[in-house]
């Protein structure tokens, strides 16, 4: 669905102004803004997602346009630490639906899954987070994202953030296949990921929750795939169908093309040492990458509306929320933190995740005029959340800018096929001193 940036503004603002109305749900104490203060609670939401890579003074004047009674940085963190990130949580998923990002490709909505780390400022009491480097005791901190990107509509849709001492991102997309069936049971969703995700459970809950899923495989000793003799072809299209059981029985030991031992493996739906089975039937195709490597997809999709050609194009989709990933980090200032006190860090991510959709939601809604060029033209993201970030902070103030006139003033080439080094070296958090 298309939305002009007037609508998406007022969604926003009728949401901020909902979790505001019932922020007791979201604070410790009752008497927390009872009393009439310079920042409200809406204050408090809309200054957060507005905040950017300036120091935390500036961003507070900024936002509250320089007045000579602004309230200081000081005040605006108190606040702050009155609400639990909670608020935020709840202004994110309740903002994020209200969009209605309900696109399909052949009636399936397309999810792409995966994870981020996250380094937040360091804060070496919290043993949740800390994680020590050397004998010295120097080290840092760091959050898990794990995310649920709408690949047609270019929304996260559900999130799940996890200290680094307690990752599990093959649990995190078991409950967020959960979590979509529940709301949404009549809908079909294809749920893609990279090779990390590769685990029976995983599989299990998409095939229970009536969902499907497009995983990459892996061929090693130790994956799905070892336990099978697979075809000497450049390409191919097999069923996987196995029996897995918990117990080393005769029966099983007698057939081992027949049944998997998974012991003592996550599996949600065998108990530990039950003598129960449990089918499980799927999809394993090889195909040719362009550079000539093998590369080998998990999926549960019927073989007569997709393809090998198919599956391959869909599974490159994935490549949308890492371009996404980069995106909230670097444009969006995920990085560019104002405290260190965990439950401010969690404010400020899901307020960039809300501040990254809304931009999202406005860049999609832009008419671009085609050009008879060599090349389509798309909208300058980077410009569009610090655009869009300054139309926030006007239409607060009570002035408007033309903002769809301003993002169609700097359009960027699509230039298909194009490449680049990936870094593999991630970027830290940027220290308050340096700011």
């Amino acid at each position: 669905m298309i939305h002009s940036s007037t609508n998406v503004k007022d969604t926003l603002f009728s949401c901020i102004e909902s979790v505001a109305k019932n922020y007791w749900l979201h604070t410790d104490q009752l008497s927390h803004f009872s009393r009439h203060r310079k920042i409200s609670v809406s204050d408090v939401l809309l200054s957060t997602i507005c905040m950017q890579r300036g120091a935390s003074k500036d961003e507070t004047l900024n936002f509250f346009d320089y007045h000579s009674d602004a309230p200081t940085r000081s005040a605006l963190i108190q606040q702050r630490n009155k609400l639990n990130h909670t608020a935020f949580e709840q202004l994110f998923y309740s903002f994020t639906n209200s969009l209605s990002p309900d696109l399909t490709l052949n009636g399936y909505r397309l999810f792409a899954v995966d994870g981020s780390d996250i380094h937040i400022p360091t804060n070496r009491n919290d043993p949740d987070t800390f994680r020590i480097t050397d004998k010295y005791g120097k080290g840092f901190n760091m959050l898990h994202l794990n995310a649920a990107y709408d690949l047609l509509s270019c929304l996260f849709t559900d999130i799940i953030i996890q200290p680094c001492s307690h990752v599990n991102e093959c649990l995190a997309m078991c409950d967020m296949i959960d979590r979509f069936a529940e709301e949404h049971p009549d809908e079909k969703a294809l749920f893609i990921a990279d090779r990390g995700y590769v685990s029976f459970n995983v599989l299990a809950h998409a095939i229970e929750n009536g969902a499907f899923f497009l995983i990459r495989g892996r061929d090693s000793s130790t994956s799905i795939l070892s336990t099978i003799d697979l075809p000497d072809e450049p390409e191919f299209d097999i069923t996987y169908e196995k029996i897995l059981t918990r117990r080393s029985s005769n029966i099983s030991k007698s057939h081992p093309d027949s049944y998997r031992n998974v012991a003592d493996r996550p599996f949600d739906y065998l108990e530990l040492k039950s003598n129960e089975c449990y089918p499980i039937c799927f999809r394993v195709i090889k195909f040719l990458l362009p550079n000539g490597t093998d590369e080998y997809v998990l999926t549960n999709l019927p073989k007569a509306d997709f393809s090998t050609s198919e599956i391959r194009d869909l599974y490159n989709r994935r490549w949308g929320i890492e371009t996404s990933f980069r995106d909230i980090k670097y444009a969006a200032s995920m990085l560019f933190f104002h405290s260190r006190k965990k439950n401010l860090v969690l404010q400020e991510i899901y307020a960039k995740l809300v501040l990254y959709n809304f931009s999202e939601a406005i860049a999609r809604g832009v008419v671009i005029e085609k050009r008879d060029t060599k090349y389509t033209y798309r909208i300058n993201f980077s410009l569009a959340i610090s655009t869009c970030v300054e139309y926030l902070k006007r239409c607060k103030q009570g002035t408007l800018i033309q903002l769809e006139a301003l993002l169609k003033r700097d359009l960027i080439p699509v230039r298909p096929g194009r490449s680049s080094p990936r870094y593999r070296r991630a970027r830290t958090a940027v220290t308050f001193q340096y700011r």
